[in-house]
């Protein structure tokens, strides 16, 4: 049986002058703490982490750390060059993380080959953490395929991969080649019950970073195999991703919903208009 899996993607705070907010990511941070989930990845595409400096990332690796505290916590450490990642996993395993995701290389094409010369280059600077390749083609421009992957997954350390944008398909070509303890997480949430099936252990959400109440149901559902209740559950979660719509933005509305002074954004991400709002108002009693 699948694990089912819940890592939340995590959002950040930030102030009117787009100046990282620590405390106010703190404030996410404890909400994901008490959440119900399994973990976090921290620095990834909900956490805006093109628009952090290395030492905002290293500051934001280390306070997950603390407040996440019996949770795992994965550390995105991918960035444009390996000149970056060898100071964001240096800044990772200060802070005391055990595992990191990394992101291919992006913005300029590379071949697969180039690929696993990148990543045979970072596992070993990251010896002694377990390594999650993070694919995100639409992102990157970088395809990961089966071939690439199985490739991957034989180098040491390399224990998993995130596999966002993608279909269910993917991941079951994926499943059908990998060891059975090698880990996969979509980042589809909206796909996290039909996700087993394909051979996944899991999601890697950001909606869950919002409202975890109806993920963390549907695993006790899925745990369960009640399939009653796992069809009336993915109800809940069609609502909650669409009213999210997978923008940190909203995510953070959601938190200033409940109460928590979290601050602005960085990145040009477009603020929810009032109607999405009061969408997503009705749905923190329910689901937040």
């Amino acid at each position: 049986m699948r694990s089912h899996d819940i890592i939340t993607a995590v959002p950040l705070s930030f102030d009117e002058a787009g100046g990282l907010d620590l405390e106010g990511s703190r404030r996410i941070l404890e909400y994901v703490a008490t959440s119900g989930v399994q973990g976090a990845l921290v620095l990834g595409t909900t956490g805006e982490f093109p628009a952090l400096s290395i030492e905002e990332r290293n500051a934001v690796a280390r306070l997950s750390v603390e407040v996440l505290v019996g949770l795992r916590v994965i550390v995105h450490v991918g960035a444009a060059s390996r000149f970056e990642v060898s100071q964001l996993i240096s800044g990772a395993r200060d802070a005391g993380a055990k595992e990191i995701a990394v992101l291919t290389p992006y913005y300029l094409p590379a071949s697969p080959d180039e690929v696993y010369d990148f990543f045979r280059g970072v596992v070993s600077e990251a010896e002694g953490l377990d390594v999650y390749v993070y694919m995100f083609e639409a992102r990157t421009g970088i395809p990961v395929d089966a071939d690439l992957i199985v490739r991957l997954a034989e180098l040491p350390g390399v224990i998993g991969v995130k596999v966002s944008g993608e279909s269910l398909d993917l991941i079951s070509s994926f499943r059908e080649r990998l060891p059975e303890d090698f880990r996969i997480y979509t980042g589809a949430d909206g796909d996290f019950a039909r996700a087993g099936q394909a051979g996944a252990d899991g999601v890697i959400s950001g909606v869950a970073s919002a409202f975890a109440v109806p993920f963390v149901a549907m695993r006790d559902a899925l745990l369960a195999e009640d399939a009653l209740r796992i069809t009336t559950l993915q109800t809940d979660i069609d609502e909650v991703v669409g009213a999210v719509d997978g923008s940190p933005a909203r995510m953070r509305a959601v938190h200033r919903l409940a109460g928590r002074p979290v601050g602005g954004k960085r990145m040009p991400i477009p603020d929810p208009d009032a109607e999405v709002l009061a969408r997503l108002e009705r749905a923190v009693p329910r689901f937040h």
